[in-house]
């Protein structure tokens, strides 16, 4: 601030105040002043601004609001002046308004306390005479105006008010509110040790809780770096004096409660968590609470559920919602048109003692669970051949494993740092398994053991071993969920199918797995996954278990192995075949379609859209059945980009080899016009209108993600995407906002310290350090604006193609959509394609016509804005605030000013209000 740092101490006690609050606290920032005629008679304008972007009501203090407030604090200016009367009236409206605990208001001034802003601020606009301008007359305030404005507006509302007055000795103003209103005025004289120099207010807020009960607080952010995480925190109380003198607390994160959710999930199944004010901490649309950046955001449940077209939350959901934040013991409600318009009935409860309340939705078609079943004779999987063995190869070397398990780590084989795999160990003999957190009875303590041998020799020993399977009961002591053994066992015989497999593009393929819904992830050739994998949250399971009757192929992307850019191409594998007679189907589903098990002719005839000679029991048996609509797991093979590239170049080649038009050719030749310099241009994008295929990919190095992954037809051919939505209604756009969002500080490439992407082995070893310095990171959390598009099939019409010609500020050509069959891909083939000639400036049109139709996730600046939780019911009117002690606070002031108009600084200081609902 200029002059003498007044304004630099007032932003100081706002930010200390602020980043003292959590989210179960309320809060806003007035800055009160008016606009003015300077000395030379020009009108300054400026008004009384609520600061938040939400300026109508108080805001949760989350990490994302209270950094919202601080920057806008910090970038304001000591202009304008004073105007306290209308600054206070709107901080009894939102103290007065919906979103607040209830339990307790407080208002923070800050204040120089002088009754003029000095020469440069006129209450007039002055006038002229002979002898030149003379100014208008100085603003004198009168505060007594503001004394009762806040008398008559605190009377019902009990708000206390503590003042702050910067070095300057005006004490009668910010002095009298402070008494009158049960507070406490302090002088500041610098803006060192502010904490200790605003001890009266700490003091109040940890003297004022009368009871001595532990509380919980909401979910927020580690700043160790251990994730999302509540504390159950308890005062430490004087027995002589009965001060509060501190906290003891006890911190848990929410990893434990989001793999126990997600372990029992199968089908179409899910489930998820809310607290009392509907506010979501878990579903499977969410974020890990290991991957969000800041203190979450909590997206209403009624937002989540929303159906997928009509975009509103179904029909009668209100009553789930509100069984579940009243803390109803049990409910069910069958819904015909819950989320995505699958009919569902919820099942919601209370969690015993806390804040939250848990659901599941669960279809007609899921409502049988079954689980997988060890085959009765284990005698084929007994010999060293078909046993199946651990992915920490290099633990079987170990002196622990070495003791128990002799002879393996020497018959596997072990290579490292091979052509094919560099930097990783990896296994010819055989395949390996791994088993997801979820896949553990005690997830966190399978996350965070370190003892990596005795980890193996258990895993090794059990997924082999023959002790009766009796899953996570207190009596059983095993370490696993029923069923995993099983799991693992009935994917040993694909085995021996990778290993004899013999196709010509065999050497391209880098990796081959299978993953199960249970967790179980099989994968040749053997090697290491991050302890913290989940084959099941993967986009390749994702993808494929959305639409199981196409092959799925990926975008590109970085190998969570390490080996590089690739594709995955994945297949859905569905649930042992329903054994059912034809005359059943016929009579219960008439002319279909058809659940798994019936007879079909085509895949249309079927619920699972799949129809196939299937060899599971029952009649029919060596006829075309219909698949069952539950996805037990999804297989999957990467090849390396640049081979999946050329390959798909060489099938699209012409047949005359000396053409150059062909879609793997590099020439060019004559366009229509005349002109020299066309091309053909061919990509493979999918139902998102991701790229798949793009020449370009060819030439951006592995760590270059941004520029490979993610890429979408907008940012390459503008034009052709805008024609396809707008002309031909192919792609249809969605938008929605992210508050759980990534953004980076610069768009450069993600490595680690040493500069390269670490493989597993090396992130295992993040664990070991993990907390209480986080590990390095450009990223941070955002609120964002997404941007998708999804295809609509039916615009391919009865030609199954799409044309057009387009010429725009990016390119020019002629160009032909159609759909590749029983995959998620379609072919986009550009004839006389050719690039604008560039100038020697920028391209801006080309650049806007991209951005008008490119996907993608935009940071909002002002992201708060977006938040419109409203909280409907106060803590205080649910009788939950905490117990407080009506402490009376010792408060004094000097009535008399020794300043002079002599002394009043240039610029006049501005005004803040911090005023929040504090809930102890």
């Amino acid at each position: 601030m200029a002059n003498d740092g007044k304004f630099v101490i007032a932003q100081a006690v706002a930010k200390i105040v602020i980043n003292t609050l959590t989210k179960q606290d309320f809060v806003n920032v007035i800055c009160a002043r008016d606009s003015h005629w300077d000395e030379v008679g020009k009108w300054q304008f400026f008004t009384t601004t609520v600061l938040s972007c939400q300026q109508d009501k108080l805001v949760a203090a989350t990490n994302a609001h209270r950094k919202d407030l601080i920057e806008k604090i910090y970038n304001l200016n000591p202009m304008g002046t004073s105007e306290l009367k209308e600054g206070f009236d709107k901080a009894f409206n939102l103290l007065q308004g919906s979103s607040r605990t209830g339990c307790q208001s407080i208002i923070v001034l800050i204040t120089d306390g002088k009754d003029t802003d000095g020469e440069s601020v006129r209450c007039g606009p002055g006038y002229y005479t002979r002898s030149g301008y003379v100014p208008g007359p100085v603003c004198k305030y009168n505060w007594t105006k503001t004394w009762d404005t806040v008398k008559q507006r605190n009377t019902n509302l009990g708000a206390r008010i503590f003042s702050y007055l910067t070095k300057d000795e005006g004490e009668k103003f910010p002095g009298k509110l402070a008494c009158d209103n049960r507070g406490s005025m302090k002088k500041l004289h610098s803006g060192e040790n502010l904490i200790s120099e605003m001890r009266n207010y700490f003091s109040f807020l940890s003297g004022s809780a009368k009871a001595d009960a532990g509380l919980w607080t909401s979910p927020y952010l580690d700043t160790g770096g251990l994730g999302v995480m509540v504390t159950h925190a308890v005062p430490i109380i004087s027995n002589r004096t009965g001060d509060t003198i501190g906290v003891i607390g006890v911190d848990c994160t929410l990893d434990e409660i989001e793999f126990k959710m997600a372990r029992y999930q199968w089908g179409s199944v899910y489930s998820f968590l809310i607290n009392k004010e509907g506010e979501t901490i878990f579903h499977p649309l969410m974020k890990p609470s290991s991957n969000l950046k800041e203190d979450p955001i909590f997206i209403p449940i009624s937002q989540l559920e929303k159906e997928k077209s009509g975009g509103t939350a179904p029909a009668n959901f209100s009553i789930i919602e509100n069984g579940m934040r009243k803390g109803s013991s049990f409910g069910s409600l069958y819904v015909a048109d819950a989320r995505n318009g699958i009919p569902a009935t919820y099942f919601y409860a209370a969690l015993n003692d806390s804040e939250f309340g848990f659901a599941f939705s669960l279809s007609p078609t899921d409502q049988e669970y079954r689980r997988s079943k060890e085959p009765e004779d284990k005698t084929p999987f007994q010999s060293v051949d078909t046993r199946s063995y651990y992915n920490l190869l290099i633990e079987y070397n170990s002196t622990e494993a070495r003791k128990e398990l002799p002879g393996v780590f020497k018959y596997l084989q072990v290579k490292y740092n091979v052509d094919r795999y560099p930097g990783l160990r990896v296994t010819y003999e055989h395949s390996s398994i791994f088993l997801a957190p979820k896949c553990h009875c005690d997830s966190v303590e399978y996350i965070f053991n370190d003892d990596l041998a005795k980890k193996t020799v258990l895993a090794h020993k059990w997924i082999n071993g023959d002790e009766p399977d009796l899953g996570c009961s207190d009596a059983s002591g095993q370490r696993y969920e029923k069923g995993i053994r099983a799991d693992v066992l009935i994917t040993q015989p694909i085995e021996v199918e990778w290993k004899k497999r013999r196709f010509e593009a065999l050497d391209k393929v880098k990796w081959t797995y299978v993953g199960l819904r249970s967790g179980v992830f099989r994968t040749y050739p053997g090697h290491r996954s991050g302890r913290s994998y989940d084959p099941t949250a993967r986009p390749w399971y994702r993808r494929a278990a959305a639409d199981p009757s196409k092959t799925s192929i990926s975008t590109p992307y970085m190998d969570a192995a390490g080996v590089g850019k690739i594709i995955t191409i994945s297949q859905a594998l569905f649930e042992g075949m329903t054994p059912r007679n034809w005359s059943d189907c016929l009579e219960q589903h008439g002319d279909g379609p058809y659940p798994g098990g019936c007879l079909c002719l085509k895949d249309a005839d079927c619920k699972s859209r799949s129809c196939y000679v299937s060899q599971g029991p029952g009649p029919n048996k060596t006829k075309h059945r219909c698949a069952t609509e539950r996805v037990e797991g999804v297989t999957s093979l990467d090849i390396l980009y640049s081979d999946f590239h050329d390959k798909i170049m060489e099938i699209m080649k012409s047949s005359d080899a000396n053409s150059t038009r062909s879609c793997s050719s590099t020439s060019t030749y004559t366009c229509p016009n005349g002109e020299p310099g066309c091309r053909t241009r061919c990509y493979l994008f999918d139902t998102s209108a991701n790229m798949i295929v793009d020449p370009d990919f060819t030439l951006v190095k592995d760590i270059e993600v941004s520029k490979y992954s993610g890429v979408t037809m907008g940012k390459k051919e503008g034009e052709i995407m805008r024609e396809l939505i707008f002309k031909h209604g192919f792609f249809i756009r969605k938008d929605s906002v992210e508050f759980q969002g990534t953004c980076s500080i610069a768009g450069g490439q993600r490595v680690s310290l040493e500069g390269l992407p670490k493989n597993p082995e090396e992130q295992d070893n993040y664990y070991k350090t993990k907390g209480p310095i986080p590990k390095f990171s450009n990223d941070y959390g955002c609120i964002q604006d997404l941007v998708s598009f999804s295809v609509n099939r039916s615009a391919l019409g009865p030609s199954g193609m799409i044309t057009g010609n387009v010429t725009g500020p990016c390119m020019q050509g002629f160009y032909y959509v159609t759909a590749l069959p029983r995959t998620n891909l379609f072919l986009l083939v550009i004839e006389n394609w050719k690039n604008v000639q560039q100038s020697n400036f920028f391209n801006f049109n080309c650049r806007i016509t991209q951005k008008i139709v490119n996907a993608g996730a935009y940071r909002i600046i002002n992201g708060t804005c977006a938040d419109e939780a409203e909280s409907t019911v106060t803590l205080s009117e649910q009788n939950k605030c905490p117990q407080l002690t009506n402490i009376e606070i010792p408060c004094d002031y000097q009535t008399a000013s020794t300043h002079t108009l002599s002394l009043l600084i240039s610029t006049s200081l501005t005004f803040f209000y911090i005023l929040y609902h504090f809930i102890m």
